[in-house]
């Protein structure tokens, strides 16, 4: 009996053994904040994704640029020293710079158009070029985060002119730059993490931000008029290290795509509803004045003559196969 029982307790330690031996942990690093949708997402993503591989696989997950800023978190994945991140598609341009064509101000005349297109051939060589020039594999391509629109201290703004010689909060980033002085304002880049206390003190003049990003950064505090122009479309995704994609088995690659892609459907639908909300809850404050009507029009001619300098630097080809991919399903 006694020799009955080493032997099952030995199997049983080398099954356990075993067990531990294949369970993973990924780290997760992102630059939302815990209150924001896209960070409830990633949550569950782990959660699901621990579930359905019996706990062979779990993520970490690290919020709120606690491993690195957007930027940083994007070169670690490069490099394999983290495994997941869900940077903006702009946030990828210094890898691949015409993942910046997303955020073309005034390029969508909604999201199903948007989506459609990103997801689809249009973008997917731009996809493989970041997967074989640097070890990216995308899990989701898109997950809604917001249309942009402008705060300020206390202008209203309806048409480009309205903008003249104010000065604009902008991330560090060239299409931003290039349109603010399209609009003939002074483009100032500040950092995220400085943009409150930069309006605050009347460092610059405004700055522009999805609404769910204004409302949670409370940046409608600190300016009495909010533009709702909708001048570009903030795209989030999901992307793993393929150094890490590589080592992973087949079954459990296809649980975190489908997951990721789960969370991606669930975040559009709920960050849009919040987006709503929020706007409603602004309005109710009583502190800002709501300019729902500017001149979009005048916005977007104003922009048209930088496409071409725009186009220079996503390359041509890139450019034009998406135009003719918006073209294709606007069915013109």
């Amino acid at each position: 009996m006694m020799k009955k029982l080493a032997i099952a307790l030995t199997i049983t330690t080398a099954l356990m053994a075993s067990t531990v031996a294949r369970a993973e942990t990924l780290r997760f690093g992102h630059a939302n904040s815990p209150g924001e949708t896209l960070n409830d997402m990633f949550n569950e993503f782990a959660e699901r994704v621990k579930e359905r591989t019996n706990g062979e696989l779990e993520i970490q997950v690290f919020p709120a640029e606690q491993l690195g800023k957007e930027v940083d978190l994007i070169q670690q994945v490069k490099f394999g020293a983290l495994d997941i991140s869900a940077p903006s598609m702009p946030a990828m341009a210094g890898l691949v710079p015409a993942m910046e064509m997303a955020s073309a101000p005034f390029l969508w005349q909604d999201w199903e158009e948007a989506e459609e297109v990103i997801r689809g051939p249009a973008f997917e060589p731009l996809w493989d070029e970041l997967r074989d020039q640097h070890n990216i594999v995308p899990l989701t391509k898109i997950a809604y985060w917001g249309w942009r629109n402008f705060t300020l201290t206390d202008r209203e703004v309806r048409t480009p002119e309205d903008m003249a010689g104010l000065k604009i909060r902008v991330p560090e980033s060239p299409i931003w730059v290039e349109m603010i002085r399209a609009f003939g304002a002074a483009p100032t880049p500040i950092p995220f993490g400085e943009v409150y206390t930069a309006l605050q003190q009347k460092t610059v003049d405004g700055q522009e931000n999805p609404i769910p990003t204004i409302y949670s950064r409370k940046f409608y505090e600190v300016q009495g008029v909010l533009v709702l122009d909708r001048h570009m479309l903030q795209n989030n995704t999901v992307v793993i290290s393929k150094t890490t994609w590589d080592r992973l088995p087949e079954d459990q690659q296809q649980i975190l795509r489908e997951e990721a892609e789960v969370i991606s459907k669930k975040n559009s639908e709920v960050q849009q509803g919040r987006e709503t909300s929020m706007l409603e809850e602004i309005r109710k404050a009583g502190n800002t004045t709501i300019i729902e009507d500017p001149d979009r029009d005048a916005f977007k001619a104003k922009i048209e003559p930088i496409y071409p300098e725009l186009a220079a630097r996503w390359g041509e080809d890139n450019w034009n196969r998406l135009q003719e991919e918006i073209s294709k399903v606007r069915g013109e």
